[in-house]
């Protein structure tokens, strides 16, 4: 746990100068106030920063930013943080009062921080944050004479250990601007470079969905058929009940309410796309058309010969290939369709504070489940018009040794217009928060399939 070192802030010095450096990104650039500190904080004994009280710097443009120094293990942490604010409530004796509070946060949009080893003053690195996720940021380390930089995403390496032709020492003045056009082509930008206003056909689709969950019940094998007919996916026929007297069977009445499972679900939201155009919506029979070739000899081409083991990767493959086809009016499969998720983004990740080397896709398989959140922010920034349904590779609960894809979910991620990332995640007829749906699974692999978002969203 960290430990403060600057905790009384009644010592505040205002420093203004008439320029201050353009930022096209809008972000706040303490790049002036930094000139002013190189003997005072950045390279000040450690012994020295101990002592010194939170200070209050102003930029030429009236930007405010503090400095501080925070205490970690075995390392100290210089933070020059532009003021945001935070609301907080206070309790009073004639009720609740909400007010806004002045804050200075360590990830804020803007935020420069300069981390030195305790024992030796040294520096070890810089983290600059861009971004209004905290979780995105590029960092810079000095290796010998040499600098190297990480653009950071979720835990994630978008890129790593890229050599930044700068000497170190040059980063603790530089602008935002300045890294920009030194790493420009050396740094993958254009994956954490987040537009706003892009996203209005995914929320759409969010509220929509969301409008109808109230009437929709789980029921693990029901889906519609292209006419809207209940069906039974693995019994391969139209679902009925059973009269307990007689033993007949009979189609259940309509009752306004819709019951389906995980993989119905998804085909629910794709015939809302698909049926407005075609005037019918997808073929179940269409949809189990198998995608992955197994050697008949093999392992998994004898499994697979008593039982699909690749049911909801053949199904979302097959129903985003269709959603492809009636958008464009051509026939497509997965395969010329486009619609595997299939690129390279990360180098390696952190696994507890370790890095290690990533595997990034993996043919018919997917990515390892804990990329997904990072992957996600990725194709947000890339593919803003686009959302994803998805197929889970985990163990078999019947042979744990053997993995199969079962379940299946859809993701629409996009950001606000603040520039803050979100995703809204649906699974089997419910909406699931991502932390939980990142909790539900170990050691699984996730295999996504992208699919246009439309305004022209009607599913039954």
């Amino acid at each position: 746990m960290k430990k403060i070192l600057c905790t009384v802030f009644a010592s505040a010095l205002f420093i203004s100068q008439g320029f201050a450096d353009y930022n096209k990104e809008g972000i706040p650039d303490s790049t002036e106030v930094r000139k002013k500190l190189i003997d005072s904080w950045l390279t000040a004994p450690v012994a020295d920063l101990q002592k010194k009280n939170p200070e209050l710097y102003e930029d030429g443009i009236g930007t405010v930013f503090q400095v501080r120094a925070e205490e970690g293990y075995d390392s100290v942490f210089i933070i020059v943080s532009p003021r945001g604010y935070q609301n907080v409530t206070f309790v009073r004796e004639d009720g609740e009062q909400v007010m806004q509070v002045a804050a200075y946060e360590r990830g804020a949009p803007g935020s420069w921080v300069l981390t030195r080893n305790k024992s030796t003053g040294k520096p070890e690195n810089i983290q600059w944050y861009f971004n209004k996720d905290a979780s995105v940021y590029v960092q810079f380390k000095p290796v010998g004479s040499k600098t190297y930089a990480d653009l950071i995403v979720m835990g994630m390496y978008a890129a790593r250990s890229v050599a930044v032709g700068v000497p170190f020492n040059r980063l603790y003045t530089a602008s935002f601007a300045d890294i920009k056009r030194w790493t420009e082509k050396s740094l993958p930008w254009g994956n954490v470079s987040v537009v706003t206003g892009q996203y209005r056909d995914v929320l759409t689709m969010i509220q929509i969905i969301r409008e109808k969950i109230p009437s929709i019940d789980y029921a693990s094998d029901l889906c519609y058929n292209e006419d809207g007919k209940l069906y039974s996916i693995f019994k391969n026929k139209p679902f009925t009940l059973t009269n307990e007297e007689d033993g007949t069977e009979y189609e259940p009445e309509d009752n306004g309410r819709l019951s389906l499972s995980g993989a119905g679900f998804i085909k629910w939201i794709i015939d809302g796309i698909v049926e407005p155009v075609s005037g019918k919506g997808t073929v179940i029979g269409e949809m189990v058309q198998p995608t992955v070739d197994f050697s008949s000899t093999g392992k998994n081409g004898v499994i697979s010969q008593e039982a699909s083991i690749t049911f909801a990767l053949d199904w979302v493959r097959n129903l985003a290939a269709k959603a492809v086809s009636v958008r464009t009016g051509r026939t497509f499969t997965f395969e010329n369709g486009g619609v595997d998720v299939n690129i390279k983004v990360f180098s390696s990740d952190v696994v507890n504070g370790k890095v290690t080397n990533n595997t990034s896709y993996i043919p018919d398989t997917g990515y390892e489940f804990k990329n997904l959140k990072a992957l996600l922010y990725v194709l947000a920034v890339r593919e803003p018009a686009w959302f994803y349904i998805a197929a889970v590779k985990q163990h078999s609960s019947v042979k744990y040794d053997e993995f199969v894809f079962a379940d299946t979910a859809v993701f629409f991620p996009y950001f606000d217009d603040s520039g803050k990332f979100g995703c809204a995640v649906f699974m089997n007829g419910k909406e699931i928060t991502m932390e939980d749906y990142l909790s539900l699974y170990n050691n699984a692999y996730i295999h996504l399939e992208r699919v246009k978002s439309t305004e022209y969203f009607y599913p039954r």
